[in-house]
């Protein structure tokens, strides 16, 4: 019976009375495939079923689980949200692949009650195969090893009854037997200890041997890097100067090519000039704008650059008035024309081809203006237009013609002016005093037109 006894008292002291439980987190898995992931997790938890005393988190309500996954792995969080709840531990898992297809599992163990973080640690697996149940538990067992024996399974079951430790001669003989085996433990332990003071002692000889080696070498070594170092210097001081020589040389060659340049684009600016006092613009564009590719870096770039803006200047006024010639647009004729003989003159001096055609060309400009008064009853104007035409250009046999048969066109003018008395005499008045204008008093329609304005005004 006493042996009984004491074995019920040491089941008493040794057996906690209840247990302490880890709450399993829903572990985050990041740049692994699902199916992996699932089976880290299964296995996770039938490890933690077998051999730990557990709440998963399938259990936990989704409001609290909500919550407690806002709190990372900050304790102070945890003791906050769920010191009360039936758990004193919680078990966070993150599952990682990285680029190397290494599988990276994290587990991080925090204690509730206390506030603080028993174990954060990672361990890396070399692909997805070797994550085997046996290593999951190794990890895990490692996380919990200082509290273990809280959370084991069974650690806090219900205690069990007086009846269940019945005196047993096998039960004091392990006692016994458990006795020895920590008596040679300690031997064993004893024996290591001394073995590892031995290790010490020679790994300590051993590492000056080698320091002073390393001491050696190191000398040697500096000495080999200084005389490198002077080798590399003298290298060096060579390629300088001959890069100085090259870039010498270089300069040189570049001196006589922009001094090259400089004369090209002399001679080519003299070309296009001679090109265009003959009228040859468009050769003279094309050559201009093909030369000033060129650079000399000297004042010929800046001659070059301002002839072609000049002349591309010119071309631009030029097809504009040109276009006017062709489709009878006095305004683009008249526009443009004092614009283009000022640079035209301004690129030959006296003027180019151009220039000696520019009173024919405003001629032409002012008959576009004649007759487009003309078809607007703007008699005045057009009068005036075909007047400066024939001054410009006596040849001009339109705007003569014109001149010429003004009488005729006088009395169009009075008859329709006429037609116009009655619905309209505000256009016949304008009509009439344009007769006024053309003719001289001794002309009849003249003295017809001035009585019919005077009957009107009265």
């Amino acid at each position: 019976m006493k042996r009984l006894l004491v074995l019920v008292l040491l089941a008493l002291f040794v057996t906690p009375l209840f247990a302490d439980k880890v709450l399993f987190m829903k572990p985050v898995t990041k740049n692994i495939e699902k199916e992996d992931s699932l089976k880290i997790v299964r296995d996770i938890e039938s490890i933690l079923k077998s051999k730990f005393s557990y709440v998963s988190y399938k259990d936990v309500k989704k409001s609290l689980l909500e919550e407690l996954a806002k709190c990372g792995s900050k304790p102070e969080c945890w003791y906050e949200k769920a010191s009360d709840e039936k758990f004193q531990f919680s078990l966070l898992t993150l599952i990682s692949m990285n680029d190397d297809e290494e599988v990276i599992i994290r587990t991080v163990l925090i204690d509730i009650e206390n506030e603080e973080t028993v174990d954060d640690s990672s361990k890396t697996y070399d692909d997805i195969d070797s994550v085997s149940k046996e290593n999951l538990y190794k990890q895990i067992r490692k996380t919990s090893a200082s509290v273990y024996n809280k959370i084991k399974a069974g650690a806090g079951g219900s205690s069990k009854k007086d009846s269940d430790y019945e005196e047993d001669e096998d039960e004091a003989s392990s006692a016994e037997k458990a006795k020895k085996a920590e008596d040679e433990r300690r031997r064993k332990l004893d024996e290591e200890r001394r073995k590892r003071e031995l290790e010490l002692e020679k790994k300590r000889e051993e590492e000056e041997r080698v320091a002073k080696e390393a001491e050696r070498k190191k000398r040697i070594e500096e000495e080999r890097k200084r005389r490198e170092e002077e080798r590399e210097k003298e290298r060096l001081e060579m390629e300088r100067a001959r890069r100085e020589e090259e870039k010498r040389q270089e300069q040189e060659s570049k001196k006589q090519s922009l001094m090259a340049n400089g004369e090209k684009l002399s001679r080519a600016r003299e070309l296009v000039l001679q090109m265009c006092s003959e009228g040859k613009y468009n050769q003279a564009i094309t050559a201009i704008v093909k030369v000033s590719e060129l650079k000399c870096e000297c004042e010929e770039d800046a001659k070059v650059l301002a002839l072609k803006t000049q002349l591309l200047n010119f071309n631009k006024v030029r097809s504009k008035i040109l276009e006017g010639v062709q489709l009878l647009d006095y305004n683009l004729i008249l526009d443009n024309l004092e614009a283009a003989k000022a640079l035209d003159e301004y690129i030959v001096p006296g003027g180019t081809e151009f220039s000696k055609k520019i009173y024919t060309i405003e001629a032409i400009g002012h008959m576009a203006k004649g007759k487009d008064m003309e078809k607007k009853d703007n008699y005045i104007l057009a009068n005036e237009a075909f007047e400066k035409c024939a001054e410009l250009d006596p040849d001009k046999t339109e705007c003569k013609d014109w001149l010429d048969s003004k009488d005729k066109l006088v009395k169009r003018v009075y008859d329709k002016a006429s037609v116009m008395k009655n619905f309209n005499p505000t256009k016949a008045k304008e009509l009439l005093r344009s007769i006024l204008k053309l003719v001289t008093a001794e002309n009849e329609y003249y003295k017809k037109a001035e009585a019919d304005l005077q009957k009107m005004e009265f």
